[in-house]
């Protein structure tokens, strides 16, 4: 989750095969004992990141290197040519959630308040996620999430709407442990093709209309169904994008990616940026921007949505 305004195999009629997961890699970590926020701990030092936990398990820290290096190459193959900062990436990994809460409230200032709502896994913070210890395959699954946004956030000089950048992030959820090391297929989710179809026989889906200007904030809180189904419904679209008609939309998620590597990201001058004291993201960017990638009005992008959700929720 970032605090945004404040952070199965293709089996249905219509979609375009994915291409097969990059080859995983065995990660090469070097440790050193540390204090982290006061407790006895590890840096973990890696080609393209900085993990300080106070996990002790020093075999659950390993495992958390290779998803973090083999998630990056996943990460690459769907932003394209992007360019990415040598510097490596800053993670923290806690071992228990009031130590995760103490960091929190030490360092996230205003937004603490709603972070500390998050009951599972995670956050990110500018280019930086801060988790805690939810079990090695929730723990797993919460360190690819986050380190999507930590990912777009260091190497993307523009902003996607926040719920699209969620349904990018929950692509890369599910590792499947082969031979001892994570490999990244964003087809399988279960979790999330799950929540969609309880959603959709519920008719508990958000209108497109609506879905394209939310954010993970202003969820927080509300009833467990109706974050599953931002959540589920957003990786729906991310989909979408990435393999429906054939991957008929992908160019234009190639072309936002790179217009946003690029701080070229379209936004309708008519719209007035948010000032004192607002998000940091304009809502009435969403439906623009997708018009403009897509080529088409939203109600049009929303009718081939729906009938992609369809075939996802009937397999």
């Amino acid at each position: 989750m970032t605090l945004a305004a404040c952070a199965l195999g293709c089996m249905f009629a219509g979609c375009a095969s994915a291409p097969p997961p990059a080859p995983s890699l065995r990660s090469t970590p070097v440790f050193l004992s540390t204090s982290v926020e006061g407790n006895p701990g590890t840096r973990v030092d890696l080609p393209h990141y900085t993990i300080y936990s106070t996990l002790e398990d020093r075999t659950v820290l390993n495992q958390l290197c290779d998803v973090l290096e083999n998630a990056l190459t996943a990460y690459r193959d769907v932003a394209g040519g992007v360019a990415i900062s040598p510097q490596p990436m800053v993670c923290y990994v806690f071992g228990s959630r009031s130590q995760w809460a103490a960091y929190t409230k030490a360092h996230e200032g205003e937004d603490a308040a709603v972070y500390l709502q998050v009951n599972r896994g995670g956050y990110t913070a500018g280019d930086q996620f801060v988790a805690y210890w939810i079990g090695d395959i929730g723990t797993f699954s919460v360190a690819a999430h986050e380190g999507w946004h930590q990912f777009a956030a260091r190497n993307l000089k523009g902003r996607f709407p926040p719920f699209l950048e969620e349904g990018i992030a929950c692509l890369f959820e599910q590792p499947e442990w082969i031979d001892g090391l994570p490999h990244f297929d964003i087809t399988h989710n279960p979790p999330r093709l799950s929540a969609l179809r309880a959603a959709a026989d519920e008719e508990q889906l958000y209108p497109l209309g609506d879905l394209v200007r939310m954010h993970a904030g202003q969820i927080v809180g509300k009833r467990a169904a109706r974050i599953e189904a931002f959540y589920a419904e957003s990786w729906a679209f991310a989909r979408f994008l990435l393999e429906a008609d054939h991957g008929r939309y992908r160019p234009a998620l190639n072309h936002m990616i790179a217009d946003a590597a690029d701080g070229n990201l379209f936004a309708d001058d008519s719209i007035e940026s948010p000032t004192g004291g607002g998000p940091l993201w304009n809502p009435a960017s969403a439906k623009p921007m997708l018009e403009h990638y897509l080529d088409q009005p939203l109600g049009k992008i929303e009718i081939a949505f729906a009938k992609y959700v369809r075939g996802l929720t009937a397999k």
